[in-house]
């Protein structure tokens, strides 16, 4: 038990270190940037529409995404009730895509909104939409006017991004256990009309290592920094240009090119585009040439019944030292024309194998997503999908693993839910799963309910209970949970408690498997653009108790 308590204290004292460090981080962006934070002022909300929702991710449309940065966190109001939805992760001209962070089903055609520094053609043009349904989604009711008291120019210059480091650190209490601490730090730059231009530039890149790794780090940063978009832009008159390590939301299966990629629009609807250049290095992200691409796509986009429909369909060659790795056909297809239904397809089919060394012409399928959410009522939303995948097989660059061309069977799932919401801030979501490969023993199935209850009387604190149930080839299980979470709006705080309780069993082999968790965080907005979290997870399996720790700091500017 001495021993227990020694290493308690010594650990204790190497996290305190390390929080020391990341205040002085801190204290350097506040120094940094404090000029920048006399100029924060008014400020509006801009809300814009759900289009797509997968369980994971939003996709949200705005009439421009002007202000808004990755990292940034969209809320969605439940009468009186503010909630956040989901955070920034990918941006384009009019519309973002992020991370899910609500049990809450957001449905298609709900309204999220996010705070951006109030600016004269921001006040016209929420003034403009004077007939939107949500103009009290503004902070100031007073503040919206009519956009003739002002004589605005075109918009123009736009520079916006974020600036985030964040410290991760775990620990357990049983003998000899050693603590480990991670630190990452994230830089995201968007320069758009640059100088009243056509040119604009992006950056999306982050530097993340363990406290035992600096000195590898300081000899070579570029074993733990991992750039994912680094590109010039050029849009004039349909015509899109990028040059650097850039990721095409039109063809984003493909992931980030490093290399020249072109889009010209033409007959309104029709566009077309080009893609030239290599792949990021496998294993550290880095510039490798050897890994040549090159490809092409067509897209057709229509409208109607206030709706739209978006077709595209593409074709890529891979290559690794000028020898074919994988050559292939992407289609997508992304409808809201039907009344109250959203409907998204993808499909991927390659066209070449390798078999006994011998190159083969081929038309297999590798992968069919299709997600469909109809919402006959406002109260009522319910959501099929239907996933069918293989592993993706590069031939030359992962020759050693050829032989899994023999057992490489396509895993199929099902997902089905309903979500309904009778009226106030009461939710309920039930949804389960049945997914399936050859050679299972049996398909696996899970089952999920949850009931939210967005505005709990007297204490106005929304609290989640969910249940899931899951069976598969070899474990079944539980796990139940409830989850409180609180909103300060003056300062843009969240504040939340949950707990949970997970039983595995995993047949005669081993016993039961049994944990109780328990979550603490509070994200918060220090003031102007600088925000701090802090999030605590503690595991409890008997006699060992497993903490994880994350704190961060998120510097938003524009």
């Amino acid at each position: 038990m001495n021993y227990d308590r020694y290493e308690m204290k010594l650990y204790r004292r190497i996290l305190n270190n390390q929080l020391k460090k990341l205040f002085e981080i801190f204290l350097l962006i506040i120094l940094f940037f404090g000029a920048a934070l006399a100029q924060e002022s008014n400020t509006v909300r801009k809300s814009g529409t759900v289009s797509f929702v997968t369980p994971q991710n939003i996709y949200v449309k705005f009439e421009n995404t002007e202000g808004i940065s990755a990292g940034d966190t969209l809320y969605f109001q439940i009468r009186n009730k503010v909630l956040p939805a989901m955070i920034v992760k990918f941006i384009s001209s009019i519309s973002v895509a992020g991370q899910k962070i609500t049990d809450i089903n957001i449905k298609v055609g709900d309204r999220l909104f996010t705070t951006i520094k109030n600016s004269k053609s921001e006040v016209a043009q929420i003034s403009k939409a004077g007939t939107e349904k949500d103009t009290n989604l503004v902070n100031d009711h007073s503040k919206i006017v009519k956009a003739d008291k002002f004589n605005i120019p075109e918009y123009r210059s736009n520079f916006y991004g974020s600036i985030s480091a964040n410290s991760f650190s775990n620990y357990a209490n049983y003998v000899n256990s050693v603590g480990i601490q991670r630190w990452n730090y994230t830089l995201n730059l968007n320069a758009r009309n640059i100088g009243g231009g056509p040119f604009y530039f992006t950056n999306y890149m982050n530097l993340n290592y363990m406290s035992s790794e600096w000195t590898d780090v300081k000899a070579n940063v570029f074993n733990n920094l991992r750039v994912y978009d680094f590109s010039l832009g050029y849009k004039v008159h349909g015509f899109n240009a990028w040059i650097g390590r850039h990721t095409n939301y039109n063809i984003s299966s493909l992931g980030p090119v490093d290399g020249i990629e072109l889009e010209k629009s033409f007959l309104n609807n029709f566009a077309v585009g080009g893609v030239i250049g290599s792949r990021p290095d496998f294993y550290n992200m880095g510039i490798n040439g050897k890994l040549f691409e090159y490809g092409g796509y067509l897209t057709r986009k229509d409208s109607a019944n206030n709706g739209v429909m978006q077709n595209t369909v593409a074709l890529f060659q891979q290559t690794n030292s000028g020898m074919t790795d994988r050559r292939y056909l992407y289609f997508q297809h992304t409808n809201t024309i039907i009344p109250n239904v959203y409907l998204f397809a993808s499909t991927e089919v390659d066209l070449y194998k390798e078999q006994n060394n011998v190159p083969q012409n081929t038309f297999s399928l590798t992968s069919l997503f299709v997600n469909t959410q109809y919402s006959p009522v406002n109260f009522l939303s319910i959501n099929l999908s239907y996933d069918a995948r293989k592993n993706v097989v590069y031939y030359q660059t992962f020759k050693s693993f050829l032989d899994s061309l023999f057992t490489n069977e396509m895993r199929q799932g099902v997902q089905g839910g309903f979500f309904i919401r009778p009226g106030g801030g009461l939710f309920f979501n039930i949804s389960g799963g049945y997914s399936y490969q050859k050679g299972d023993v049996k398909p696996a199935r899970n089952l999920n309910f949850a009931v939210t209850e967005a505005e709990l009387p007297f204490i106005d604190i929304s609290a989640t209970v969910n249940y899931n149930k899951i069976f598969g080839s070899y474990q079944s299980g539980t796990m139940y949970g409830l989850l409180l979470t609180k909103f300060i709006n003056f300062n843009v705080t969240t504040l939340s408690l949950g707990f949970s309780n997970i039983n595995y069993n995993f047949g005669n082999a081993l016993a039961d498997f049994i944990q109780k968790s328990v979550t603490a965080e509070i994200d918060t907005r220090i003031f102007g653009p600088l925000f701090f979290n802090f999030y605590y997870e503690g595991d409890f399996d008997g006699v060992t108790t497993y903490n994880r720790f994350m704190t961060g700091f998120n510097y938003r500017f524009r």
